[in-house]
């Protein structure tokens, strides 16, 4: 499909205190197949040099927009950058994360000649501390009522983000996974192509890591979680405790899958498919 007939994808860039890594996901963005797209950078009043790295890139390529906007957290700049975006359909993208050269074509494919699916997303590859792969389950609205299994890195349409309230603001850690309930509890499907196609750079030491190991925020959060969306969730728990206990009960099965045989020949399994594509 020619540039000028393709639909057009906002990359959503926000950033604060990572610019040491921002070329990084940049790049990424540049070496795209897919001509169409627009990315824009949100530095969300961040302290380090994000604004030089992020006018260094928009002197690159025009497609490449830059935003400085006061410090209100990262659910705030990614709002921000949608509100601002041109696009038919929207990719968030973690200024340490990286995504392969096919995933906008592919993505943008999927979407365009499938109106019942409303997110797309990628087999994903952890680098960094770690290099493990990770699959999504096969979607349902009721295991993802429990525990959130999609990345954030995943494409939508704006249409559909503009019928929410975007991401919740108030949330720490759980903004996406609430994003993707309002976009999914009114119907349509998940669709995770069968690549390796999100990079997500794993470190010991990070906002999520931090906001996991305070239990009260959890704790907060997953209330937070219930009570905006308490219509669907009482088609299928009794009270929010319900889901605080099947989200712990889920995290053990997951954690102690990772320990099982089969999950580490799968992952070695994996690392060789790639090697060969």
């Amino acid at each position: 499909m020619p540039p000028s007939e393709a639909s057009l994808v906002s990359v959503i860039v926000p950033c604060y205190n990572y610019a040491h890594f921002l070329r990084e996901a940049l790049d990424s963005v540049m070496a795209q197949g897919y001509q169409n797209w627009e990315c824009i950078i949100v530095n969300d009043g961040s302290p380090d040099n994000t604004e030089e790295v992020a006018l260094e890139y928009c002197k690159k390529d025009q497609r490449i927009k830059y935003f400085c906007k006061e410090n209100g957290g990262h659910s705030s700049a990614r709002n921000f950058g949608i509100k601002n975006s041109l696009g038919k359909y929207i990719l968030p993208l973690d200024p340490d994360d990286k995504i392969a050269n096919y995933f906008l074509e592919q993505a943008a494919n999927v979407l365009d000649n499938n109106p019942t699916v409303k997110i797309v997303c990628f087999e994903t590859q952890l680098f960094g501390e770690s290099n493990q792969i990770i699959k999504m389950p096969d979607y349902d609205l009721r295991s993802l009522l429990i525990v959130n299994y999609l990345v954030n890195t995943c494409m939508y349409r704006k249409k559909d983000f503009e019928q929410t309230k975007g991401y919740d603001e108030s949330m720490l850690g759980f903004e996406d996974w609430n994003l993707w309930i309002n976009i999914l509890k009114s119907g349509g499907s998940v669709i995770e192509l069968p690549s390796i196609g999100y990079y997500y750079r794993k470190k010991d030491v990070s906002v999520f890591n931090l906001f996991l190991k305070d239990k009260k925020r959890v704790f907060r959060d997953l209330l937070t979680l219930y009570n905006n969306h308490v219509d669907v969730y009482e088609k299928y728990f009794d009270s929010p405790i319900t889901l605080i206990q099947e989200n712990e009960k889920m995290r053990r099965v997951i954690n102690a899958y990772h320990q099982t045989r089969t999950y580490k020949w799968g992952k070695k399994f994996y690392k060789l498919k790639s090697l060969f594509k």
